[in-house]
């Protein structure tokens, strides 16, 4: 038996990071005040290996099949959504969830899709005790962390490498409870110009768009390239020019969209 999924226009509203309807909060997709934000779970799945994502589009499919769509608002994020997180490694877990409740916002429209009872739009509450983390390491030592960096300082010394690319992770602990609703409020108000995200738990800020697909338009964001300043202004203006128009940045961002298109294109058939 098929569910109902209504779609209607929004009126006045906190902000989007900011709205309670009585669900815990399960996913977001925000910048600049704009975006979408998910509330509780109607339907949601694991897939992996190479085929997860056509397996993904067909569980996806398989949903809609379930529902009965009253949309009078229409336009790019409106009706059902689903969110996904997919690894770069096969062999992991990519997380799907279509939310029970999404409030969208683009421009001066807003929205709210629901499946199942008309939820009540109420501002959260923004009061959290501090929180206690304990960091500690994680596969990295800080001795072989140093260890890295000051090999890496040797290549670029002797000429052989150019620049390097250094990351490691740490792992924190808390007995406290940690509200994702404040590290949201945290990410946007410290990282205004970024994509704030969460998905299954995985929560985070990038000021890079991989890919967005509009209809049959393809376009990126991907931030590639690395440039020596000189402490002039107008001069690491010029070079930050030259730099935009480098051949071989453009061909990396033209490969990293023809390759995410291409695994994109299961959705878009």
């Amino acid at each position: 038996m098929s569910e109902e999924i209504t779609t209607e226009l929004l009126g006045e509203h906190p902000p989007l990071h900011l709205i309670d309807v009585g669900d815990p909060l399960t996913t977001t997709w925000l910048r600049g005040g704009e975006g979408f934000v998910g509330f509780g779970k109607w339907r949601s799945t694991t897939v992996k290996g190479v085929n997860r994502f056509s397996d993904a589009r067909n569980w996806w499919r398989e949903q809609l099949h379930d529902l009965k769509i009253v949309n009078d608002v229409h336009g790019t994020g409106t009706g059902p959504i689903l969110f996904a997180s997919f690894s770069f490694d096969s062999e992991e877990e990519s997380h799907l969830i279509i939310p029970r409740v999404v409030v969208g916002k683009k421009g001066d429209k807003s929205w709210i899709t629901w499946i199942g009872n008309h939820p009540e739009v109420l501002e959260a509450k923004e009061k959290y005790e501090p929180v206690k983390v304990n960091l500690g390491q994680g596969a990295i030592s800080d001795e072989d962390w140093k260890n890295r960096v000051a090999k890496a300082v040797e290549h670029i010394k002797a000429g052989d490498l150019e620049k390097v690319v250094l990351a490691r992770d740490k792992f924190g602990t808390s007995t406290d409870e940690i509200p994702v609703v404040k590290i949201i409020k945290n990410l946007i108000e410290n990282y205004p110009s970024t994509w704030t995200f969460l998905v299954s738990n995985m929560v985070g800020a990038t000021p890079e768009l991989l890919v967005r697909l509009s209809k049959s338009l393809v376009t990126s964001r991907v931030l590639a390239g690395t440039i020596k300043k000189t402490g002039d202004d107008s001069k690491d203006l010029a070079l930050a020019a030259s730099l935009a128009k480098s051949s071989k940045d453009l061909e990396e961002h033209e490969y990293a969209v023809r390759s995410v298109a291409q695994a994109l294109s299961p959705f878009c058939s």
